[in-house]
């Protein structure tokens, strides 16, 4: 097993959009987005939340092919927090040691920037792995919203976990 992890450019929105659309479909319950929503997007729209000033996307292959990704954005221009979101691998890929690599290469990408001192994640109730995963990198909680994501009548906490940059 052969993995590769590819920053995307706009160019490569069709590539975003089919795993993000997948991780939608396959795992409502870990997302906040749905993908009645994200579906709706035109081209531009998927090109914009690809790649940007604020933005970036790794999407990890094994074998050539799409196994998962993850992504950073800066919620304003001081750039002092950034948020790392859809974190997703697929489930026959799981246990492999790809999430670990994907976070590796997130961080990296983050600590380029000399301005970011904190980064946030969110992470839902029913997502175990994940959770652990982050607390092992060294995240900590610091809010849970209590029953804030509804997906076919089930309740899910959202966790939110922060760490300062080193």
């Amino acid at each position: 097993m052969r993995s590769l992890i590819k920053k995307l450019t706009t160019d490569d929105w069709q590539i975003f959009k089919d795993i993000r659309l997948q991780m939608l479909s396959k795992e409502p319950q870990a997302f906040t987005t749905t993908f009645a929503q994200v579906s709706e997007y035109t081209e531009e729209e998927w090109r914009n939340r690809t790649a940007g000033d604020r933005v970036i996307v790794l999407v990890i292959f094994v074998d050539g092919k799409p196994a998962g990704m993850n992504g950073m954005y800066y919620k304003n221009e001081e750039k002092e927090a950034v948020t790392i979101w859809g974190m997703y691998i697929k489930k026959e890929l799981r246990r492999m040691g790809l999430g670990e690599k994907l976070m590796n290469a997130i961080e990296q990408e983050i600590r380029k920037d000399q301005a970011v001192k904190k980064i946030k994640i969110c992470v839902k109730s029913s997502q175990t792995p994940a959770w652990e995963l982050y607390k092992k990198r060294g995240f900590v909680e610091v809010t849970r919203n209590k029953d804030k994501t509804n997906v076919r009548g089930e309740l899910y906490d959202e966790i939110h976990m922060e760490k300062d940059v080193i």
